[in-house]
């Protein structure tokens, strides 16, 4: 990790950078996504891992999300 970050949990600074795996790809998609962006693409989910008390956090690109979500 480039940046000294801390755990949303427990404070701790012992964090890894991860990526879910599984036999495919793992997406989250807005809620109200576009219907052709529904069909097409997904937003990548990474995590970031506190070997101190075993938190998980989730990230993904918020201008992907963006990119994608329905205008209001």
């Amino acid at each position: 990790m480039s940046e000294k970050k801390t755990c949303l949990r427990c404070g701790g600074t012992n964090l890894e950078d991860g990526e879910f795996q599984s036999t495919g790809k793992i997406y989250s998609r807005p809620k109200h996504a576009k219907l052709v962006t529904l069909l097409t693409t997904g937003v990548p989910v990474e995590n970031i891992m506190c070997y101190d008390c075993g938190h998980l956090e989730m990230v993904v690109d918020p201008a992907k999300v963006k990119s994608i979500a329905k205008s209001s």
